[in-house]
């Protein structure tokens, strides 16, 4: 094959691929998302393109666009974002050679959007201000490394008739083996403080106490007493582990 030919077979490989490249379907990416995550998450109603499309993750609206300038890190990235009911969420989202990130991950909304997506948290109905962030995150299918961290504002419980019970922070660090967790009580008549470790995806452990302020003590105690049993100095011990 001379050099002419062989520029010209070159060329028209590429305009294909730049074809395929094009018209490939958004459902790629569905099918590309429903593998990776073992079909926890289930993308529905899917249009466009690969690279600019939308759908419906687990009845919720997702909308992605690819970021071509990460290409150059390595990375295959898009920008995502999502809204479910009181909850609206925004990230990076790549693919890497060492497996799955994110950055600048941000959510905001109000508590009780928790309930439709863990629904074993729909008897607790739990309300008040969410906000979740995450400067990085990476998964590389057994280990997570990065940082995150969640404060729930002016939390209310179906389980106690104290409103609000208070403000709460949890911090989550990722080096290496499990993430390692920190809860605290930013303000309110409610003192939550303890630590634990998290395994993704389902192992989760905690340890700490929940103690009540003296004027609110008669009120908060059938809430404390689901918590953890109580100790001699009047705080409830916290056990909780994922089973």
């Amino acid at each position: 094959m001379n050099r002419r030919a062989a520029a010209l077979a070159a060329l028209g490989l590429a305009a294909y691929l730049l074809f395929l490249a094009v018209l490939t379907p958004a459902r790629f990416i569905a099918a590309r998302v429903g593998a990776a995550t073992q079909g926890t998450v289930r993308l529905t109603d899917v249009s466009g393109r690969w690279w600019q499309g939308e759908a419906r993750a687990n009845g919720n609206l997702v909308t992605w666009t690819f970021k071509p300038s990460r290409i150059f890190a390595g990375r295959i990235a898009f920008d995502v974002r999502a809204a479910a009911p009181n909850l609206a969420l925004e990230a990076e989202a790549a693919r890497a050679i060492g497996g799955w990130q994110a950055r600048d991950l941000q959510a905001r909304g109000d508590a009780s959007a928790l309930s439709a997506l863990l629904p074993v948290l729909a008897t607790l109905r739990p309300t008040g201000a969410l906000t979740v962030t995450a400067p990085r995150l990476d998964w590389d299918g057994e280990r997570l490394r990065g940082a995150a961290q969640a404060e729930w504002r002016g939390a209310v419980l179906a389980l106690s008739e104290v409103r609000p019970l208070g403000s709460f922070k949890m911090s989550l660090e990722a080096i290496d083996g499990p993430s390692r967790i920190t809860l605290a009580t930013i303000d309110g008549p409610l003192r939550i403080n303890g630590q634990g470790t998290l395994t993704p995806p389902r192992t989760f452990a905690f340890t700490g106490e929940a103690r009540a302020d003296a004027a609110q003590a008669a009120a908060l105690e059938p809430l404390l007493a689901v918590m953890g049993p109580r100790r001699p100095d009047g705080a409830y011990s916290l056990d909780w582990r994922s089973r």
